[in-house]
């Protein structure tokens, strides 16, 4: 037997025994039997092992080991690190893979396109979807599902529309939830579903993704009990009922407009709960009073095994404050600080402060503020004052507020508050000094121009201090590699 034909058998039988928990095993005994790096697809079969158990650094540096790469392995490592939440690499990779001399075909620019709607970056969208226009004689279905979504998480429903008039027959269940997604993410989930029906009437199957997407809408319209049994029924009648993330989204659904009842139904009902059912489930109670019976659901996720997380205990609190239970949520509290050794983020904080000053223990919220270990946010200020002045303790408001204003002297609803407050007090010498303050803020802000400077090939720019991080976050990219494309 040759020596060719021994090597591979020898991939093969790799290929065939790789796992997420077994590459690094598995990548050892390859490198012994001198099967890499020039095995490409060996190579290739590592690099999606590494990135779907999260060592993208791993398949970097196995990447980066490879002397011969051709475009299926530029492709994977693309792929991987769009899959991995890492676009930016994504877009750096391509810059690296054009400078090699590749030429970015279907898979590249689906995996791309994917980068660009994780950033929500037009310019390089469109970039991208020129590129394609121009170089690639067919644009794939792939590639015409990832541009609806790009362009949808940018915000352009108009080049949304477009696309996907452009499939006509061919579209899938992936190019109608892309769709459906697209309509939910920019406000108007009448429209994603009018695009379902439109999907039914196609006779397009719906799988689990479609009817997430059309929950989600549903949600978001704060749906009648008419449509929301619909949507149920029609879940029920095509098996996605005992689907536990379908049932997780049910139950958030019903919650979100008072059917509390509904979403225990359903919760009960439930064959497999995970830790977002739980959630969903305390949500919904704790959002509509029902705090004794959020802490019921509460005990039970404990005793069956489920480690709580900062969402369940931010749910738990809010639960308490809105039954003022000040005791449990203190112990929550606690306990979610000393036992489970969770940090507590500024919405727990938050949320503590909304319960002492809900349950008119004024004094003990300010000591609980002024004992934080991190530096209290305006909001819980804002909360504190505006308990003060709705129980008539002015006194401490006017500390607050003062206190408040010099955190945060660009907040117009800071003045209107002192205002309100010493309006209270018929103090109006100070009410027009508050409004005068106010007026000079505004004057001020209106005629100033801020500016900050991003660098991009050595060349600085100047953009308005409005541009959002995103611009900042992409500065680095070589953008004359991408108009290369």
């Amino acid at each position: 037997m040759s020596a060719t034909t021994t090597g591979l058998r020898d991939a093969a039988a790799i290929l065939g025994a790789l796992s997420a928990s077994s590459a690094i095993e598995l990548h050892a005994h390859a490198l012994k039997l001198g099967l890499l790096p020039s095995c490409l697809h060996l190579c290739s079969a590592f690099l999606k092992s590494y990135a779907a158990s999260g060592r993208l650094a791993s398949a970097r540096q196995l990447f980066d080991e490879t002397p011969r790469r051709d475009i299926p392995l530029w492709n994977t490592l693309v792929s991987s690190c769009a899959r991995s939440r890492q676009p930016h690499h994504a877009l750096l990779t391509a810059s690296a893979m054009v400078r090699a001399g590749s030429r970015p075909n279907n898979l590249s620019v689906t995996s791309l396109l994917s980068a660009c709607a994780q950033l929500r970056s037009l310019v390089h969208g469109r970039e991208l979807h020129g590129y394609a226009m121009r170089n690639i004689p067919i644009l794939d279905l792939r590639v015409l599902n990832a541009l609806v979504s790009m362009y949808g998480r940018c915000g352009r429903l108009a080049e949304v529309n477009t696309v996907f008039g452009s499939m006509g027959d061919t579209k899938s269940v992936v190019s109608w939830t892309c769709m459906i997604n697209a309509c939910c993410e920019n406000g108007r989930p009448t429209e994603a579903l009018e695009v379902f029906n439109e999907m039914r009437l196609s006779v397009v199957k719906v799988d689990e993704v479609t009817l997430l997407a059309v929950i989600s809408a549903c949600t978001k319209l704060d749906c009648t009990s008419e449509l929301g049994e619909w949507v149920e029924k029609y879940a029920s009648d095509n098996g996605f009922l005992e689907n536990t993330r379908v049932a997780n989204a049910l139950i958030h659904m019903h919650g979100k407009v008072g059917r509390v009842k509904r979403a225990c139904e359903i919760f009960d009902s439930m064959s497999v709960r995970t830790v977002v059912s739980w959630t969903a489930m305390i949500q919904a109670l704790a959002v509509h009073g029902h705090g004794a019976a959020a802490l019921v659901r509460f005990t039970q996720m404990l005793r069956q095994g489920f480690w709580p997380d900062e969402v369940i205990f931010l749910s738990m609190i809010n639960a308490c404050c809105h039954s003022t239970r000040v005791s449990e949520g203190r112990q929550l509290f606690k306990s979610m600080v000393e036992e489970y050794h969770i940090t507590p983020w500024m919405e727990h904080y938050g949320s503590m402060v909304d319960l002492l000053c809900r349950s008119d223990m004024l004094d003990e919220a300010f000591e609980f503020i002024l004992a934080m270990p991190v530096k209290p946010d305006p909001v819980i200020w804002r909360v504190l004052t505006g308990a003060c002045r709705d129980q008539g303790n002015n006194s401490l408001a006017r500390k607050v507020i003062a206190h408040v204003i010099d955190m945060e002297p660009e907040h117009g609803g800071n003045y209107v508050l002192a205002s309100n407050l010493y309006a209270a007090d018929e103090n109006w010498g100070r009410v027009v000094d508050v409004r005068v303050e106010m007026g000079v803020r505004k004057e001020m802000s209106r005629c100033s121009t801020a500016m900050s400077y991003i660098e991009v090939n050595d060349e600085e720019n100047a953009e308005s201090f409005s541009s959002t991080l995103k611009h900042q976050y992409m500065s680095t990219v070589d953008t004359s590699v991408l108009h290369t494309f």
